[in-house]
């Protein structure tokens, strides 16, 4: 799959990359191979794999979306971020303070997907997944420097694309704006003024800007090797190397279900005691999941047979924690993190442990990915503050912090009780920090407690104070 699907998959149109690359005399950074396998990645993750076409009764059972969701949370875990010191950086923790809810999505997403573009666009900032952005230029470190930004829209039936184009032409930066409008998806079509549209009348055609250390876009790019093209500039799918063991999961799951449907009770009954018609056929039949006839070697003294069948359970559990085990260890996590129930499908570890080293390394990877780019988004931000005058100049320091994954949680449960029980931590305290109630829930509840002093303590906390 190359890059022409990729443009279809993302922008439902279907013009020639090569119509892309002639509008500003460029070469895409990333080869065909990888955005193919962007799109590859997107399929798997929505649940649309390929190997779900070749079997109606196959349906995905969303390994994929269930590690980028979990890699995502892991390393989301009392995210918080603040910046401080001037005029400038209120500002900017003002804008910051608007991602926060939309972080955890937006990460899953660069997970599955490889990677994400952080980009300002004056108001807010735009979250620009793989597919919907082309890298054009490196720095010697192969770091992206310069990108095209498409944008489509249908109007009627007309079709309006922009292109935006932001690099660095030795010490200055350019960022570039055209627009077409097309009478069909399949072709860019004629030049038009940005004007002609109107979320795009505001919008320069060209930008010139002097002194900058680093471009208006920031790229969350994972943090593992990229082993489908080693020398792109982009991030790799968490579950890159897991596709063929995702397949294997999704195999099994069908054969579990199978197992399920064709394990209903049998009934065989001779054909002598069914009503029949006068011309033969079977009326009003008293057994609905019936099989008739003596070919099933039912006969007059045995006119009724039940079989029941056994469902091979535990060997579809087995089966299937395997290839966890292998998928879960392929995304980078530790034997044993996903496991299967029978009842309630695929489910993660409650907790990740000390011993989950391949787990919290991930997890402590991703976290450093994304401080890396939340500082970019707020240099560009901080541009785009001077630029348009939306906040006075003035320096800033950033602190971002996400839990510490590396941390026993068993041994500090366990430390706190022990706190507790020596009346140096509070009740209340021990339960907001490690039973999860707010610190308003806790106190009623450790009030409450005391005022039955008379009876057993529920909690198990000892006769003091809280």
């Amino acid at each position: 799959m190359g890059f022409l699907n990729w443009i279809k998959g993302v922008f439902h149109n279907v013009f020639s990359p090569q119509e892309v690359y002639q509008i500003f005399k460029v070469q895409p950074a990333a080869s065909s191979v990888m955005m193919g396998s962007i799109e590859n990645w997107k399929q798997i993750y929505e649940g649309r794999a390929c190997w779900l076409d070749d079997d109606p009764e196959m349906r995905s059972a969303q390994f994929a979306s269930i590690v980028s969701s979990e890699a995502a949370r892991l390393a989301t875990i009392e995210l918080a971020f603040k910046i401080t010191g001037s005029a400038r950086a209120d500002y900017l923790q003002q804008r910051m303070a608007k991602l926060q809810d939309k972080i955890r999505t937006q990460l899953e997403y660069a997970c599955a997907m490889g990677g994400m573009m952080l980009k300002p666009n004056g108001s807010g900032v735009d979250f620009i997944k793989h597919g919907e952005f082309i890298p054009v230029d490196l720095d010697s470190n192969g770091d992206i420097t310069g990108v095209i930004f498409i944008s489509s829209k249908q109007v009627g039936d007309k079709y309006y694309n922009r292109f935006e184009y932001q690099r660095f032409e030795g010490s200055i930066y350019k960022i570039s704006n055209k627009a077409f409008v097309s009478d069909s998806p399949n072709t860019i079509g004629r030049p038009i003024s940005l004007a002609a549209v109107r979320e795009w009348v505001n919008i320069q055609p060209e930008v010139s800007i002097d002194h900058l250390e680093q471009p208006l876009f920031s790229y969350l790019k994972m943090p593992w090797a990229n082993q489908i093209d080693s020398s792109s500039p982009l991030g790799c799918s968490i579950f890159a190397k897991a596709i063929d063991t995702i397949q294997d999961i999704d195999i099994t799951a069908r054969g579990l279900r199978r197992e399920i449907k064709t394990a209903d009770r049998k009934v065989f009954v001779s054909d002598k005691i069914l009503r029949r018609d006068n011309k033969g056929n079977v009326t009003n039949n008293p057994i609905p999941d019936l099989i008739q006839g003596l070919e099933y070697g039912v006969d007059e003294a045995n006119t009724y047979h039940e079989f029941n069948p056994t469902i091979r359970i535990a060997e579809y559990r087995q089966s299937m924690q395997t290839f966890l085990n292998i998928a879960g260890n392929q995304c980078g996590f530790s034997n044993g993190y996903f496991s299967f129930d029978e009842k309630t499908g695929m489910v993660t570890a409650t907790q990740v442990e000390a011993d989950q080293q391949r787990t919290v390394s991930t997890a402590t990877d991703i976290q450093k990915a994304l401080k890396t780019a939340l500082s970019g988004l707020a240099y560009a931000l901080g541009v785009y503050a001077t630029l348009y005058n939306l906040a006075p100049p003035g320096t800033y320091e950033e602190s971002y912090s996400m839990r510490d994954l590396s941390v026993n949680v068993s041994e500090d449960r366990a430390r706190a009780w022990q706190m507790v029980i020596a009346n140096v931590l509070p009740k209340w305290k021990y339960l907001v920090d490690y039973e999860g109630y707010t610190e308003e829930e806790a106190k009623q509840l450790v009030a409450e407690a005391q005022q039955s002093a008379n009876l057993s303590n529920p909690f198990g906390f000892g006769e003091r104070d809280a």
